[in-house]
């Protein structure tokens, strides 16, 4: 089981690291409706949840439904992200709402998988994914 559970959130790494490149694109010259419906289709590739559904509930419900810390790290990345569209759109406080998530996101994380687990799901998502771009 815990094979699977690897390989699952390696694939959703992976498809994230697939999405990033898009998400920059999309973020520099696309519409917002665009860049939300990225989101979107990274969320199910990764995660096969919905977004919306997923960013409904408080952070520690959210990642009390992950079996890894790297669902979680995805999540976060997601989030992150919407972040970041929102604040190249004019949207300030929903951006600064968003980002508020993701870290909560991670702090419940780190709670719940604990530190060191919650450290090696980092590690793994800077190797595939790589760092974030700087917000402005």
């Amino acid at each position: 089981m815990t094979v699977l559970r690897h390989a699952f959130a390696l694939h959703a790494l992976r498809e994230l690291g697939r999405f990033t490149s898009v998400f920059t694109r999309e973020r520099e010259g696309a519409s917002l409706e665009v860049g939300l419906r990225s989101l979107r289709e990274a969320c199910l590739a990764t995660l096969g949840m919905e977004f919306e559904t997923l960013t409904r509930f408080d952070a520690k419900s959210v990642v009390g439904l992950f079996a890894t810390p790297e669902q979680a790290r995805v999540l976060a990345r997601l989030v992150d992200e919407r972040a970041r569209l929102m604040v190249r759109h004019g949207q300030l406080t929903a951006g600064l709402e968003d980002s508020v998530y993701a870290g909560q996101l991670l702090a419940c994380s780190r709670q719940r998988f604990g530190t060191p687990r919650d450290a090696r799901a980092a590690e793994l998502l800077q190797r595939e994914v790589g760092e974030p771009p700087a917000l402005l």
